[in-house]
Formats: structure tokens, sequence, C-alpha cells
């Protein structure tokens, strides 16, 4: 068998895994690419800190093991970018149970590392998928500083893309500033405690808002 640098050389399904998933940026750049496909600048803007040339050289070992593929991005982009393959997207379970553990032993700092409301919002829906739902099903938009994102549900469970939904949703919500928005998520805030802008249902934003949540802290994290 095998073995260099890159590999473990060991026959474990764990080992293999980590022969591709395991080098720095790898994860996360599927995190990203969970939320929808993406142009290169893009994953370059949501990756703060990793450099064009590794980019490319992630990218194309997830290419060639069928993880991502090249794609063309709907309208109005109509651009070349990066899309998950259905093998890459079977990954998702696994990225959010890495979420899950990983937020219990983060500490909840805002004044500490980049912090983006997408990435929070992920952790909110699998946490509210995996404790029974109860949020009303539609539409609804975020728009936070910069970020667009929306979270669409069904009986079925739950999606966020990034971006504006394609069809009017239940609530829009707009947040100034990111604080408000995490605040509103960890249970800390109302949404009339907050300076969030709401086109549409208000009451539905409110009821979504009661499952759509941070997982509470558990013994040994601060709260935000």
């Amino acid at each position: 068998m095998a073995t260099g640098p890159r590999t473990y050389g060991q026959l474990c399904g764990l080992a293999s895994a980590l022969d591709l998933l395991g080098e720095r940026w790898t994860l996360l750049i599927i995190r990203e690419l969970l939320r929808g496909p993406k142009r290169f600048g893009e994953l370059l803007q949501g990756l703060g800190g990793m450099g064009t040339n590794l980019l490319s050289s992630r990218l194309k070992s997830l290419e060639a093991a069928g993880v991502i593929e090249r794609v063309t991005l709907p309208e109005p982009a109509e651009a070349p970018g990066y899309g998950l393959t259905a093998r890459g997207s079977s990954l998702q379970p696994i990225l959010e149970d890495l979420s899950l553990w990983g937020l219990e032993q983060m500490e909840r700092n805002l004044a500490g590392p980049e912090v983006r409301a997408a990435w929070a919002a992920v952790t909110m829906r699998t946490y509210m998928d995996r404790n029974g739902g109860g949020a009303p099903e539609g539409t609804f938009a975020f728009r936070v500083c910069d970020e667009r994102f929306w979270l669409h549900i069904t009986a079925d469970g739950s999606e966020i893309l990034d971006g504006s939904p394609p069809e009017p949703p239940i609530a829009t919500a707009t947040f100034p500033d990111i604080k408000d928005f995490l605040l509103l998520a960890a249970g800390d805030r109302t949404l009339d405690g907050t300076d969030v802008v709401v086109e549409g249902d208000s009451r539905a934003l409110a009821s979504l808002f009661e499952v759509f949540r941070i997982p509470p802290p558990v013994s040994g994290t601060a709260p935000i």
C-alpha cells in the first residue's frame, strides 16, 4: 500500500477519509458549498486567510475525488463556479455532527474570532431539525450586514442557502448588526429587543426563532 506525506497509509475507513478531508481548510470549503454553489472568489471571501494557490489545490483534490464539480451558476450570475456532487452532499450530516460537537467546546465570544451569521444559522437549523422542528413551514429570508441567506422549511426538514430566495418569503429579517442576530438566536433577546427590520409576517418570524436557535451552552462554555 502506497504511503506518503498525504496519506496515513492505513487500511481504515476513517484514515482513508482523513487522507482527503483532514487537510486544513478542506472541510470548511465543503461547509461553504453546502449553502449552494459558489464562484472561486466567493469561496475565498468565506475562507478568510486562505490563499488563492491553496484554494486551487484543495479544489483540484476534491474534484478529482468526486466530492465537488464545476458548475455554471444560475441567473443572474451565469458564471462558472463549484458545487457539491451527491457524494459531497452526503457529508452534510457528518459536518452537522462536528459543528454541534465543536460548539460545546467553543468559547462564545463575539469580540474574538471572525463570526458570520450564516455559519451560526447552519448550526441553528441543525439543532432545530434534530429537536423535532416545530417551526412554521415556508421560506424566511435574512439580511445580516452584508450577508444574504434564506431558510426553507417543509414537513420533511429544512435547508439553508446563500443569496435571496427564488420566491417571496413569509418574512424577511434585516439585521444592521450581527450581534442582534446572534443574541436573538441565543434566546437572549426578542424581536422587539433588537434593531431588526421585518418585512412580512413578524409573528411567523417570532415563532421561528422559538426553535431556530443556537444550542444552549453546556457546562464549561460561556453564553454569548
